[in-house]
């Protein structure tokens, strides 16, 4: 069994695809966190929409940065008329060839606003990434608690069979009654029952795990975690600094940047366009008054429209206020994650004590009242229901403290999504 590290989540996000794991044990038959994990990054349903996402963004700035395309005209006047231009005596045929020139520098503007949207694109993925490492860490977590239940549920059947083993003993000695071969048997109906609940349960979480790297059927039986083998937590102000730096924060700088290039982009916008054209002018004019032949003249022309009332002031000042909105919304997401965290840090502390307190004095005078007990239900001094209820007492304090410890592990993955760092304490005297 190794130790469920969930900051390895945190390494993993850091060094991207290069698996940076401690010195551990790895069980034969179990999934380790570490192969968990690099499958989900490499295989996760939800992170193969990325790639595509990232070459579109690619796409637009490529498309950004193109000129626009020249124009060929053609212009037919002086014909279909009456008199003088009745028919195409006088027809005047003109090719033009023009371009738009762009000025103020949109061009530049617009591949600096596709190169913002391409870096808004890679943020997201980098919060995709860890919705996805934290989601496969808690998963985890949920087959190693239901693995542990499972053992648990062992200990009750054996429990049981030795209360029905007791019971036998006493009424081959005319201490008992066939009644509580009843109630023994019942029993230990009811712990195979429990085992085969257990059994269901840990199936579906299996199932549950290998769904983030899109297996339909799970191709490990077990994981190899130590759900009692809880790091230390770290001082809550180290944890809040870590805020500032996390995916979901530094997503809004790159939302900034966004905002900032549409800024200048609006404001590019407003300087006018320049069209310039160059053509040939035919003038059928000139043969019908004698001459050898049609006519033929370059026109030249030359367009710039008049920023008298559209100088794009409506698109300026929104691109600004959105930059003012992106700020608002960064300071309001630092303090709602800053709440949710400290719950999340309150919360992982009193797993660790709960944990603590199950596994330790509250189970071992549990352990020591059973075994009391089943020597004095031997000789007579206490009754079945006394004993039943002292196995009672025994399973669930362990049931209890397997789930206290998954809850810590899982309240760790939680923190370390919010903060994309390790949960660990720096010493161990850091324990809160």
């Amino acid at each position: 069994m190794i130790t469920i590290r969930t900051h390895s989540m945190a390494c993993l996000l850091t060094l991207g695809w290069a698996l940076v794991w401690g010195p551990q044990a790895q069980a034969v038959d179990g999934l380790s966190l570490s192969e968990a994990l690099a499958r989900a990054l490499r295989d996760s349903p939800e992170l193969r929409i990325y790639p595509y996402e990232r070459r579109a963004a690619e796409a637009d700035k490529l498309q950004a940065g193109l000129r626009p395309n020249p124009e060929l005209g053609v212009e037919l006047q002086n014909f279909a008329g009456t008199g003088a231009v009745r028919g195409v005596k006088s027809l005047e045929t003109t090719l033009t060839l023009s371009q738009l020139i762009e000025l103020g520098g949109k061009r530049e503007r617009r591949v600096e606003a596709a190169e913002a949207a391409l870096g808004s694109a890679g943020a997201d993925y980098d919060v995709a990434r860890l919705d996805v490492l934290s989601e496969t860490a808690r998963r985890y977590v949920d087959v190693a608690e239901a693995q542990a239940q499972l053992e648990a549920t062992q200990r009750s059947i054996d429990l049981a069979k030795q209360a029905g083993e007791a019971v036998e003993r006493r009424i081959r000695a005319g201490a008992a009654s066939t009644a509580e071969r009843n109630r023994a048997n019942i029993a230990r109906l009811r712990a195979q029952l429990d085992a085969q609940r257990a059994q269901g349960e840990l199936d579906a979480r299996r199932v549950a795990l290998g769904a983030m790297w899109g297996q339909g059927a799970p191709d490990f039986n077990m994981v190899s975690g130590d759900l009692y083998a809880i790091p230390p937590l770290a001082d809550f102000a180290t944890f809040a600094d870590r805020i500032q730096t996390s995916p979901d924060i530094g997503r809004f700088a790159s939302e900034r940047r966004l905002r900032e290039a549409e800024v200048k982009l609006a404001q590019a916008e407003a300087v006018p366009d320049l069209t310039v054209g160059a053509g040939v002018r035919r003038l059928n004019s000139g043969a019908e008054v004698g001459g050898t032949g049609a006519d033929y003249g370059l026109v030249a022309s030359l367009n710039l429209p008049l920023p008298l009332f559209n100088r794009n002031q409506g698109k300026i000042a929104a691109a600004q206020e959105r930059i003012g909105q992106s700020d608002a919304e960064r300071d309001a997401a630092l303090l709602r994650t800053r709440a949710v965290l400290y719950g999340l840090y309150q919360a992982a502390a009193q797993a660790r004590r709960q944990s603590e307190a199950l596994r330790g004095e509250a189970m071992t005078q549990a352990e020591q009242a059973l075994t009391l007990t089943q020597r004095g239900f031997l000789n007579g001094r206490f009754s079945f229901l006394e004993l039943a209820d002292a196995q009672r007492q025994v399973l669930e304090l362990r049931s209890q403290a397997i789930t206290a410890s998954a809850d810590a592990q899982r309240i760790d993955a939680e923190i370390e999504r919010l903060t994309a760092q390790p949960i660990v304490a720096a010493t161990a005297g850091a324990t809160p």
